[in-house]
């Protein structure tokens, strides 16, 4: 409520500047709305304006960018062009209090990085449907057969991996074997769990050498 009746008065000072100025201009527009071409009102207006804005400034925050707009309209007030009823050091206690809420609550999050895990979510069942459309197509499975999948709900999955012998690894994520029984083929996309079992079907001695090559790389990856 309180951002409302902020841009409620911006706009309403904006709006009465440009009647008063078509109806000093003479245009028929001007007819339309109350006679005031010399804004007698405006400074009520800016009143209620400056008003508004300080009450929206103390109001608590609920996300880091209502933060960061308070901290902007800070900044600007500081150089005086708002000239608020409010002293800049309880806006300061203000600020602090909203931070140390979001400090102890991490889960409230900004509206745009809700849209982009909806988006994440979003991307990776669409993903997941389309393996399932594509296994189906592989085993001439029908719409109607598939329509529960599609739901991607737990249970269903698990049925549909358990009945057609697919990887779940595959299907949710796109990586190792379609199917249980397809053989490993080493590749970009296989599984931990098959690179595994590739190592184990090599003699010994090749497998202590794959062994001490991978500790290898990852005692480099965290030395970067």
């Amino acid at each position: 409520m309180a951002e409302a009746a902020t841009r409620y008065w911006r706009l309403r000072i904006d709006f009465q500047s440009a009647v008063s100025w078509a109806q000093r201009m003479g245009t028929p527009e001007g007819r339309f709305h109350p006679s005031d071409p010399n804004e007698c009102d405006r400074m009520s207006m800016v009143q209620k304006y400056r008003a508004a804005l300080a009450k929206q400034l103390l109001t608590p925050a609920w996300d880091a960018a209502s933060v960061k707009w308070k901290q902007t309209k800070l900044a600007s007030e500081r150089e005086g062009y708002y000239l608020l009823d409010v002293k800049p050091e309880r806006i300061e206690r203000a600020i602090a209090d909203d931070l140390a809420f979001l400090a102890a609550h991490p889960v409230r999050q900004s509206h745009r990085n809700n849209s982009e895990a909806i988006a994440r979510r979003r991307e990776f069942k669409e993903a997941m449907r389309q393996r399932i459309r594509e296994i189906a197509a592989s085993r001439d499975l029908s719409d109607e057969e598939i329509k529960p999948v599609l739901r991607l709900k737990h249970e269903e999955v698990g049925r549909f991996t358990e009945k057609h012998g697919v990887n779940l690894a595959w299907l949710l994520e796109g990586k190792g074997r379609i199917f249980k029984k397809d053989p490993i083929r080493l590749g970009p996309t296989m599984t931990g769990d098959e690179f595994a079992a590739v190592v184990a079907t090599l003699p010994m001695a090749d497998q202590q050498a794959t062994s001490a090559m991978m500790r290898e790389m990852l005692l480099q990856e965290r030395g970067q």
